[in-house]
Formats: structure tokens, sequence, C-alpha cells
């Protein structure tokens, strides 16, 4: 089939900025990388295709980190940026609430867990940028990267003033679907079954009902959904707005036509629910929509090949790396609609939770091994194998399908963030590539305090 095309005259690009580390991507991830680099003496930008910082977290509703301690809850395991962020929301009035954990053998998905106010989080997000003194490039989307005689330069961007390129030494891919790494000539793969994006939503009068989950959970109303009913949560500081993150669709929201639909189909099931509610309830007339994500929360596209993958074996038996960056104790944690969620827990537990809400329970683990209480993330899973001034962070990171259930979740991904921060900074100031640089150091460095 013949495809049109038109010819773009060639033209110059102004170089708006020149630093030491440019960031993509603007999550809590990309963010917390910034800042990490920022702190220790770089000049960094970061670049947000939209209008604040944060992310899933922020910008599609889904307001909750899991807990920094390993799954006995007694060991911290987790600290730097994440908890210095939650530290800075339990300072705000309402914005952060703390949900202990449940008194029962699964204690997850939910577990120990911190319920974010999200608006409060973007004012945060900026404050932590403007501190370190990172310059923010927001409404601002990555084009093209700019490479010459085989080595990573610039990366192009637009907004409304313009296409610029912003030069820099060392780079950050912190898009969440690599589009940086891929550009630049890394190999991308796929895990095939998407896990399902969700579409945030705000509502007011959801906790006068009736046991609305269950509701949403027949099979007709399902059906008539065209999804599954995830979960909810009440917004900090208020007494009747919940979040709800349960709108869902499938597939590669790393491509544009697929993702339009996406957003349109999520805001499509989010009102068939209220209606749904409205006509099942004696207070669904009272329920109200106050809000909806502007970007849909996307759990899985591509990853990109680095110099190691994490597989479901590490996470699972909690092996050890020399050269780990983070420690987490998440769940495996692989949705697939209209069949089973799979958590597959440390202590050898697996649970299976249907759409329809039922639960199954089976061992995944039957030998008489030690039980891990949590596991790592090694720096070589953030690692190009040749470009030697690119490091990836965030849910494409290498990673096989079991493994990418626990990883994907903010509260591990947010530690390749910062690992990638410390790492692009120690190979600057030794003059070495991120593949040679000094791994001890590096680690000292990633442990010092501000």
């Amino acid at each position: 089939m013949n495809m049109l095309t038109i010819r773009e005259p060639a033209r110059d690009i102004k170089v708006i900025n020149d630093v030491d580390i440019v960031v993509l991507g603007g999550s809590c991830t990309g963010v917390f990388a910034a800042v990490r680099a920022a702190r220790l003496g770089a000049k960094v930008a970061i670049v947000e295709q939209a209008g604040a910082f944060g992310g899933t977290a922020t910008n599609s509703f889904v307001c909750i980190w899991h807990s920094l301690t390993d799954d006995t809850y007694q060991k911290q395991i987790i600290s730097g940026l994440t908890e210095e962020m939650i530290e800075r929301l339990k300072a705000v009035p309402n914005g952060l609430r703390i949900r202990k954990p449940k008194e029962n053998r699964w204690r997850a998905p939910y577990y120990s867990t911190y319920v974010l106010n999200t608006e409060e989080m973007k004012i945060e997000l900026d404050r932590m940028i403007l501190e370190a003194g990172v310059t923010p490039y927001l409404h601002t989307r990555y084009s093209a990267p700019f490479i010459e005689d085989g080595e990573l330069k610039a990366v192009i961007v637009e907004n409304r003033s313009g296409r610029f390129a912003i030069r820099a030494k060392y780079f950050i891919d912190a898009t969440a679907d690599g589009f940086l790494g891929a550009d630049a000539g890394m190999d991308v793969y796929y895990h095939g079954d998407f896990q399902p994006a969700t579409t945030g939503a705000r509502v007011a009068g959801w906790e006068k009902l009736n046991k609305p989950n269950l509701i949403l959970r027949t099979d007709e109303n399902r059906l008539r959904i065209g999804g599954r009913a995830g979960w909810d949560i009440n917004v900090p500081g208020t007494k009747n707005v919940s979040n709800w993150c349960k709108a869902q669709y499938v597939g590669d929201c790393s491509d544009a036509d697929i993702l339009t639909r996406a957003e349109i189909e999520g805001r499509r099931q989010v009102r068939e629910m209220m209606n749904i509610l409205r006509e099942s309830d004696p207070y669904g007339s009272e329920l109200s929509l106050v809000g909806l994500s502007p970007m849909i929360g996307i759990r899985e596209t591509r990853q990109l090949r680095c110099s190691y993958q994490i597989t479901g074996e590490d996470i699972c038996y909690g092996r050890n790396f020399d050269d780990a960056i983070g420690y987490c104790a998440y769940p495996v944690d692989v949705h697939i609609p209209q069949m089973p969620t799979t958590f597959r827990y440390l202590d050898g537990w697996e649970r299976h939770s249907t759409p329809s809400g039922e639960i199954e329970e089976v061992r995944w683990r039957t030998d008489d091994g030690e039980y891990p209480h949590y596991w790592q993330i090694p720096y070589r899973a953030i690692l190009p194998e040749k470009i030697p001034n690119l490091l990836v962070c965030g849910r494409c990171i290498d990673s096989d399908k079991t493994a990418h259930g626990a990883l994907r979740v903010m509260i591990s991904l947010n530690q390749t963030g910062e690992a990638a921060g410390v790492a692009a900074f120690e190979a600057l100031t030794s003059g070495k590539t991120v593949q040679t640089i000094d791994f001890a150091a590096f680690r000292k460095t990633s442990w010092e305090k501000d």
C-alpha cells in the first residue's frame, strides 16, 4: 500500500540549554533522578509533556504508595527521596494518610500504604525541583535524539514556543515507554498480553452507597462496563470524595492511536459505572463526577533490552545482586482482564482474585527453602549495553513478565530514577561511561545524606 508522504525542509534548530544531564519524563521517577543529580552538583534539565510533575501518581490519580518496609513491617528497606516526599506531604494539612497493615495473611496489595493527596504532591514536586536548581520544561514533548558521529549529544523537544534542542553530556530516559532509548538504538521487546491501562476518576457520594463494588462486579454489569471494577480509596482530608481506578483498557498505549482510544473508552466506562450505580442504589442520585485524570494510568507497554533482565525467580526468591540499587517487598501483581488477577507473595502463597471478587488461595512454592522478605533491583537492569551516556529508569527497564508485575509499582520505580541520577553524576564527575563507573563509589554516593 502506498503511503502519502510530504518532505519537511531541513532547518537549523536553536539550542535552548546546555546542561550536564537531561532527564526526559517528569514522573516521580524522573523527578527523583533530576533532583538527586542536581543536589550532588550537576546542572540538570527535566522535560515533561504534561502540565504537572508526578506522572501516574498525580496525573493518573493513582494515589497509593506502598510500604517502605520489608514484608515483616519491622525493617525499613526504602528511604531516599521517596521517604522525603512522604515526610513533605505529612507536613502539609491533609497531604497524606497512612493505612496500617491489614490483620490477615495477605496484607497486600495495600499493606501499610500511604494515600497521597495528588494535588498537594504536584506542588511539593515543583518545590523539590526548584529548590534543587533543576531547570523544568513543562508542556514540552520529546521529539527525537540528536546523534552526531555515533554519539548522543542532544534531544529535540517541542513546546508552544517552537522546536528546540537541549544539549547534555548524559541522558536519562524516564519516559516510561522508553522513547529515547528506542530512538537511540536500544532493542525493544514486549511481554504480550498487556496489563490494562486504567482511567482515574474522582467521585463524590461514593461512601453513601451500599456495597457498590458488588453491584459493579456482577456478570451483567461487567459486560455492560466492558471491564472489571478496580479499586477505590477516599481522598485525604475529604469526607465523601473517592479516587476511582476502575475503568480499564487493554492495548499497547505507547501507540498514539491506541492511547487515544484508551482515553476515550476509559471515560466512557466511568460514566457507565456511575449510571449503573444510580440505577441500582437508593443513594445513587447523589453520586457526582468531580474529576477525570488528565492521563490514563499505564501498567505496561514495551521494555528496553539492558545489560541484565530481571526475572520472576529473581523477585520471588529474593536474589541478591552485587550491584543492587533498590529494595522492595511488593508482591508480583499481574492484571489480566476478564481473568483472575494474580498476587504472588514472597512467603510462598499466591492469591487469585477474579473479576467478580472471588478469591482462590494456592501455594506457588512447595520447597522448604528460606523465604525472602524483600527483593532487589540490579543496576544492570537500567544500564544500556553500549550507549555510553544513557541510562533508563521506570517501568520500561529490562524485566520479564513476572518480574514486571512487581517492579512496575511506583515505590520501586522511584528508586530506579534516584539511582540513575546518582550514576549519571558519578559518570560525569569521573569522566567515565555509565558502564565503567566505579560501583563502590556509586554506592557510597547513593547513601550520602543531602
